[in-house]
């Protein structure tokens, strides 16, 4: 049983809460501690980003209901921030293995996890702050997720403990952020996209256990609606991957970008995307936060407008006389591109065929009409513009197309 174990602070990381019982203990060896806490799993990783056995073991040793294993996780480790993408009931089950005591990393998050000397994070002022509040500093679970770089609540750049060989060491031994010694200056110099990125990070991890993609992807129709196109003959609309890409490197600099996404963006990432399969969070919002889309719109069951289907329902629906040719001019794409769109939303053509030369003129019959010169010269570049060979049969056309609205008059 163990005694004298903390009670958490607000967002205290897990291995934060741990290193504070080692320091209320008074014990000073750091495995005798671990035996106490984890016992025959002394040599369990304590300081892992995704949640383990570690939890259950400490909680199994405490009296009953003086802490909650599901609030422990939700709140105290980034497990939430980790299976934001997954659905309810995945995210259930692998919260119901950890409070068992079963617990196996997801293959894709350890994958990802930071290697080589990523340690835990602080922020100066915070630090402060806290000291201030609670009598001692601690480690904040927003603060180590990998995305995130920002305070949110301070505006200023995270720091790192200075440990060698951080990932090895913080899993055995206890580095509590009270005794470490912290930088006093904050680093306020950070850009917008920074802390628009480690914001959204911090409303992943925040949102209600309940939150997951729903059926319809706004993030990526959003992509589509924000220009981020290509239209190919056979497949439709599919995202521009370059351009995309290259719009990612302007607004969070290439560094980032292929820190999260690689030297490009694949056909596979892209697919992965529109379904939901990409699992980590970390590429949704640094796409999320360069189109400005909130949080809420993301994870909203609503789907937002298709602005290029409802543009080209809107066009069918008026009706009227055009052509292909003008279809494709008023929506700045090409003519084979536009029929690629009708195939991808299962809609019918709604112009009129074009006609070609004057080979459409009855023989049998002669139609004269008088105009002067700059009637005529508006008639000749308006059937230029439709994609008519002359103005006759464009003319011609005009004629059928009133007398097919059913504008003939009738006599009593």
């Amino acid at each position: 049983m163990l005694t004298w174990f903390p009670t958490p602070y607000p967002g205290e990381l897990f291995y934060g809460i741990l290193c504070r019982y080692y320091l209320s203990s008074g014990i000073r060896e750091h495995n005798i501690v671990k035996r106490q806490l984890f016992g025959n799993r002394a040599g369990i990783k304590m300081a892992t980003l995704y949640p383990n056995a570690a939890i259950h073991a400490v909680l199994s040793q405490l009296p009953k209901g003086v802490y909650d294993g599901r609030d422990m996780i939700v709140h105290h480790t980034p497990f939430a921030y980790y299976t934001r993408m997954y659905s309810i009931n995945e995210r259930e089950a692998l919260l119901d293995d950890l409070l068992q005591g079963r617990s196996k990393t997801p293959t894709h998050l350890w994958k990802t996890f930071p290697r080589g000397d990523y340690a835990l994070r602080y922020c100066p002022l915070c630090v402060q702050e806290d000291a201030q509040i609670y009598g001692e500093a601690y480690y904040h679970v927003e603060h180590q997720i990998p995305l995130s770089g920002v305070c949110v609540r301070h505006k200023c750049r995270l720091r790192q403990i200075a440990v060698a060989n951080p990932r090895l060491t913080l899993n055995n031994s206890f580095y509590p952020l009270s005794a470490m010694e912290t930088d006093k200056k904050p680093d306020m110099d950070i850009s917008p996209a920074e802390l628009r990125v480690s914001e959204l990070v911090r409303e992943y991890w925040m949102l209600p256990a309940s939150v997951s993609p729903p059926t319809c992807n706004n993030l990526y129709q959003t992509i589509l609606n924000c220009g981020y196109m290509t239209i190919a003959r056979q497949t439709g609309i599919i995202v521009d991957k370059d351009k995309l890409y290259v719009a990612l490197c302007n607004y969070h600099g290439a560094d980032a970008v292929e820190k999260a996404f690689g030297a490009h963006i694949t056909t596979s990432m892209a697919n992965r995307l529109k379904t939901w399969e990409q699992l980590v969070p970390d590429r949704y919002i640094m796409i999320q936060a360069m189109l400005g889309l909130p949080t809420k719109n993301v994870f909203d069951p609503e789907p937002v407008p298709d602005k290029l289907r409802e543009k080209m329902e809107c066009m069918a629906a008026q009706g009227g006389f055009c052509t292909l040719r003008q279809v494709a001019r008023a929506i700045g794409l090409k003519q084979y591109e536009v029929n690629a769109i009708l195939r991808h939303y299962g809609m019918a053509p709604f112009w009129r065929e074009e006609i070609p030369g004057k080979s459409q003129t009855a023989r049998q019959g002669l139609l004269r009409c008088t105009v002067d010169e700059a009637e005529l010269e508006r008639i000749r570049q308006y059937s230029r513009e439709l994609g008519y060979r002359c103005e006759g049969a464009f003319a011609l056309d005009c004629i059928r197309y009133v007398m097919e609205q059913g504008n003939t008059p009738h006599k009593d």
